[in-house]
């Protein structure tokens, strides 16, 4: 079966993304989730999300449906491979850290410039 609908532009089709997933819970457009737990029906299913066996989610700071809706989205507008949100902006920097620091590695932050130009 082919899909008959027009092309959509760029921002057209990032816009309604969303909907191209299918309806969550009756809403038109992806619902904000802050939960910060998930149940699950029993230990096994959640053991297989734990492993990487089954989607789903686990803990709200590791990620929830609203920033896997956000990874899909900017994932599609960059055209990448994969996307990754977090929770903070030091959750970001620490991730960022720690990919390009390895073991015996030394991290020095400068001095605050206020400081630097006391200094002069």
């Amino acid at each position: 079966m082919t899909d008959t609908r027009p092309q959509r532009g760029f921002t057209t089709a990032i816009l309604h993304s969303d909907r191209d997933a299918g309806i969550e819970h009756g809403a038109l457009h992806k619902p904000l989730h802050v939960s910060v737990a998930y149940g699950y029906r029993d230990a096994r299913e959640l053991a297989a999300v734990f492993q990487g066996k089954s989607p789903g989610h686990v803990y709200g700071r590791q990620g929830n449906p609203t920033s896997s809706a956000l990874e899909l989205k900017v994932n599609k507008m960059e055209d990448g491979i994969a996307t990754i949100t977090f929770a903070t902006g030091m959750a970001a920097i620490g991730a960022a850290m720690l990919s390009l620091l390895r073991d015996g590695d030394l991290s020095r932050p400068s001095r605050p410039a206020a400081r630097r130009r006391a200094a002069c």
